[in-house]
């Protein structure tokens, strides 16, 4: 392939974690919006965890809001639009198909605000979203092009695991296949990071704020 710009590297990285942080973040709202039957309180917690602003007033507020108030620069509108805004200086580079997909995951969000079926209008976003990526394997010839987003992806994927301290597995697991991905890219690192990352890993006690730093610290 010819040389790739800086300013387009920059958006396919971007293109692959906002894609990975709405993905991830509606599969954390199921579960949050399920515990929250019994503890109407806990997307305090969640906000917590992700370094969300505590601006809602109660949990009806953070759903309404928190999902599709594209005012807030931390709800799943948000991201998605900077996904979409990515994918849109992108049009040449992953073509206008896979482009689509997203646009119809951006319109599903942005209806839900009159939807009486709340979930199931947020796994159709999901379900856009992997569709997305689906034709992005299969229809993005360009390899470095494809890696580079899928390097965003797993960036996304362990810091988001890391600031939700999920299962000490599922945290190997993205590290190793954000390792993987650094290794066939074709960009510049952070060499030290990684090793610090590695080692903290292997801990018993990992110190979660250091693996956090590394991971945004990488590219």
């Amino acid at each position: 392939m010819g040389i790739i710009s800086l300013e387009r590297i920059d958006n396919l990285i971007w293109l692959g974690r906002y894609s990975e942080r709405i993905y991830l973040t509606i599969k954390e709202f199921f579960s949050c919006y399920d515990k929250m039957l019994d503890d109407p309180n806990l997307y305090k917690e969640y906000c917590y965890a992700l370094q969300i602003p505590m601006i809602y007033e109660n949990p009806k507020d953070f759903i309404d809001r928190y999902v599709c108030d594209p005012t807030i620069s931390d709800s799943l509108l948000s991201n998605l639009f900077r996904a979409y805004d990515n994918c849109i200086v992108l049009r040449n580079e992953i073509g206008t198909e896979s482009m689509t997909y997203l646009e119809m995951a951006l319109y599903q969000l942005q209806e839900i605000k009159n939807s009486d079926s709340l979930l199931l209008d947020l796994q159709l976003v999901m379900d856009h979203i992997l569709a997305f990526w689906a034709c992005i394997s299969e229809n993005v010839f360009d390899y470095d092009v494809r890696n580079i987003i899928k390097l965003g992806q797993r960036q996304e994927r362990l810091d988001m695991y890391l600031r939700l301290k999920k299962e000490k597995e599922k945290i190997k697991m993205a590290y190793e296949s954000l390792e993987h991905r650094l290794y066939k890219t074709i960009l510049p690192y952070n060499i030290e990071y990684l090793d610090i990352l590695k080692e903290e890993i292997k801990k018993e006690e990992m110190d979660h704020q250091v693996c956090i730093r590394c991971t945004e610290g990488l590219l």
